[in-house]
């Protein structure tokens, strides 16, 4: 990770170890109280109270689609000020089907962190991909018959 701040690139390593194994108290301590999370179908307010209650979900459903481990590929910082941080970050999460490796799946997002009294946290989360769609098309998920 070239040109990126070691205190990002520390937050950056600690996410992926959380996205990975990391329980959902730790994952939800790396955003803001209330952080903004964007995707193709809008944005929205989201609490981290909330957060915490649907990683669990969210990773229940990886687990049954053969979702492995998620690494981060490449990221590109950009200092917005002197407290605010844009990451541009692309991911690798690797899927197995079973019978062996899956196809992989690349997602792109992006961040705001902030630079509070407690550290880095994400006020910001954009999903540059709709992760069920992709899900659906590679055929992990039964499409919808509405």
């Amino acid at each position: 990770m070239k040109n990126i701040e070691k205190e990002v690139e520390d937050f950056l390593k600690r996410f992926q170890i959380n996205a990975n194994v990391g329980s959902a108290e730790e994952i939800v301590e790396q955003f803001a109280d209330v952080f903004m999370s964007a995707d193709p179908s809008g944005a929205r307010a989201v609490p981290s109270s909330k957060l915490l209650m649907a990683i669990p979900q969210r990773k229940k459903l990886f687990e049954g689609v053969g979702g492995g481990a998620t690494a981060l590929v490449s990221v590109e910082q950009t200092r917005l000020d002197d407290r605010y941080v844009l990451l541009k970050t692309e991911w690798l999460m690797k899927l197995d089907r079973g019978s062996g490796p899956g196809e992989d799946l690349t997602l792109r997002s992006t961040f705001v962190l902030y630079r509070s009294d407690d550290g880095l946290k994400i006020v910001f989360y954009l999903n540059h991909e709709d992760l069920m769609s992709l899900l659906r098309e590679r055929g992990s998920l039964p499409t919808d018959k509405t």
